[in-house]
């Protein structure tokens, strides 16, 4: 089948050692949906240079098990069986081939197989899985077969997904079971590359952001992550120098499973100045990962900030920061129901700066001048 494009068949029978090698970007469709539509004794197809040549099969709706019958180079079986379970999976193109040792080559989109940076490989059997559909819907059970070689001392086999969209492997889906090379995989919605793993070192779960943002006199943090095995609680620590660290709140880690998702906390008791936090996850089995580090600057309005005079008698109020601003600040005026009856942002470098309030009616007014963290407020009156 080298350089054709297409080749379509209702029923392909592989027997008495029959065989078709597809390379160079060909790739053979069978239409016809029944499992038996590819029948095999002994003979085999192969695929083994890429993921650019494919067997293609219109499975539809038909929920038999539907065995696709690669072969290796070494003449050893590997199929792959695919079993609608529900909805319209419509065509399904399938491609696989060996790798070296490190697990190159890669897949198109695939760019790694480490575990937080660190190679991965010796825990990965040697072999890719490239697993594309076409139909509106579709979920299935995938059985992933590898060569004996191939597979080598890893053991308690599990498939996984490459996500190109956080560029990281998912977590192991639930429910797989496995022999000494193959794995069998319930529930499978999305596709694209697959490849299998020791259950002792899965491919990495790894976090997709972690923030933290200065607000008001607070520290809000925020944390996504592209799935979880195992996790338990997360931990959220806090150091003024960024070395010895104190935990200061836990979070409860959300189901396992290769969706995100999406975690916030709220330093009530932020320190002022600049100061470190550090993510902590803790598995079921009481193992410590620390996941990443943030920085925060609280900037502090300057000590003792006086408004004067108080109260107001000539519809003049005056602020004298004591020294300059180190950056910009925010004054409010609002009266004891809440409505705001001044607003405007002060520029860094102002020490002085003079407050309009003839119109305002005689009362009292709470005063809020806020940077980036602490604040201050004192109540002025207006006669």
């Amino acid at each position: 089948m080298a350089g054709v494009n297409g080749f379509s068949q209702a029923r392909l029978i592989l027997d008495n050692g029959a065989f078709i090698n597809i390379t160079n970007g060909g790739y053979v469709v069978v239409e016809n949906s029944a499992a038996n539509a590819i029948t095999r004794t002994s003979g085999y197809i192969k695929i083994e240079a890429n993921t650019m040549s494919k067997l293609k099969w219109s499975i539809g709706t038909n929920t038999s098990a539907h065995v696709f019958p690669f072969v290796t180079a070494a003449g050893v079986y590997v199929p792959f069986t695919l079993q609608v379970t529900a909805g319209d999976i419509g065509h399904v193109a399938v491609s696989t081939y060996p790798t070296a040792a490190n697990n190159t080559p890669y897949p198109a989109t695939v760019t790694h197989v480490n575990i937080l940076g660190v190679d991965n490989s010796a825990n990965v059997v040697d072999r890719f899985w490239q697993i594309d559909k076409d139909g509106p819907s579709g979920t299935a059970t995938l059985t992933f077969q590898a060569a004996l070689a191939e597979v080598g001392s890893i053991t308690t086999l599990r498939a996984q997904r490459w996500n190109s969209t956080t560029n990281n492997w998912d977590a192991p889906l639930p429910g797989q079971t496995s022999t000494a090379t193959s794995v069998t995989v319930p529930g499978v919605t999305t596709f694209s590359p697959w490849a299998v793993s020791g259950n002792n070192a899965p491919l990495p779960v790894e976090l997709i952001s972690f923030t933290a943002k200065a607000i008001d006199k607070y520290v809000e943090l925020d944390w996504i992550t592209a799935s979880e095995r195992n996790n338990d609680y997360f931990t959220i620590q806090r150091s003024k120098g960024g070395i010895n660290f104190l935990d200061i709140a836990t979070v409860d880690a959300g189901p396992t499973g290769s969706i995100a998702q999406e975690y916030s906390y709220t330093d009530l008791d932020a320190l002022p100045g600049k100061s470190y936090y550090r993510l902590k996850q803790t598995d079921l089995d009481g193992t410590v990962e620390f996941l990443d580090i943030r920085m925060v600057q609280l900037d502090e309005l300057p000590p003792g900030l006086t408004a004067y005079p108080n109260p107001v008698t000539n519809g003049k109020l005056f602020l004298d920061f004591n020294s300059e601003l180190k950056s910009e600040a925010s004054i409010t005026i609002s009266d004891l129901a809440g409505k705001v009856v001044f607003s405007t942002t002060v520029a860094a470098g102002t020490r002085f700066y003079t407050i309009d309030l003839s119109r305002s009616p005689a009362g009292a007014y709470m005063l809020r001048a806020f940077s980036t963290q602490s604040n201050f407020q004192q109540i002025v009156v207006i006669r």
